[in-house]
């Protein structure tokens, strides 16, 4: 389990006069500001406006904290916002229990994606973690994933950027159609000297996976296939 103890401390003299659920939201949308290369500077304004200047200062020791954990000694790859996550805000809820790191490391150890640029998908991706340990196998794929639930898309999308990884996560309902999907997030390399990719937003029906097989059929009577692979390669 990745020790989150430091990032706890700071996380907690935040909240103390707000909800968990709060802080943690506002903490994913400042981190996603950051990693957009200025794109959302009045979004990240309208957010800190409603802390005191002490705790911005705490929030940007919690983000330093957060990198320290996932580097996890130089290897990265490992899930500190998931983690937070399981122990401190949905502790089971809906059924909101993670996949084991081991697990996903012997899922991806399966699905094998060793060649170079590959695209690989998890449509119930969570936190990202099975996306991690596809990327422990080769960096050089593009990684997407899926999730019904907004908070899991920002941890994901934060997961695969801090890591160097590029791709997309959708939030979506993995097994509807076209009207399932409210946006994302793309993670690409605008600049190509840039060690970090940079977050975009996406808009409903923007987006590789919405716009790829089976999304984007035309034939409305036939219901799309199910993704029943954990880590599947996209078609197209």
């Amino acid at each position: 389990m990745t020790d989150i103890t430091n990032f706890v401390k700071i996380f907690k003299k935040i909240a103390i006069s707000k909800s968990d659920e709060t802080v943690f939201t506002d903490f994913l949308d400042i981190s996603i500001c950051a990693l957009s290369a200025g794109q959302y500077e009045e979004e990240y304004l309208l957010i800190v406006k409603k802390y005191k200047k002490e705790e911005v200062n705490l929030f940007c020791e919690l983000f330093a904290q957060m990198i320290i954990i996932m580097d996890n000694n130089g290897a990265g790859l490992t899930d500190c916002l998931g983690e937070f996550f399981q122990q401190h805000l949905s502790r089971g809820k809906h059924g909101q229990f993670f996949t084991p790191e081991h697990v996903c490391d012997f899922m991806a150890a399966i699905v094998n994606p060793e060649e170079n640029d590959k695209r690989i998908l998890d449509p119930a991706c969570g936190s990202g973690r099975m996306l991690l340990s596809a990327a422990k196998l080769n960096r050089n794929n593009y990684f997407f994933g899926a999730d019904l639930d907004s908070t899991c898309c920002k941890m994901a999308t934060i997961n695969l950027a801090l890591n160097g990884l590029t791709g997309e996560i959708a939030w979506m309902d993995s097994l509807g159609g076209r009207e399932h999907h409210w946006g994302g997030y793309s993670i690409s390399r605008v600049y190509t000297h840039a060690r970090i990719p940079i977050i975009r937003k996406l808009t409903a029906g923007e987006g590789i996976i919405i716009n790829s097989e089976p999304y984007n059929r035309t034939d409305v009577a036939e219901k799309p296939k199910i993704i029943t692979v954990t880590q599947a390669k996209l078609d197209f």
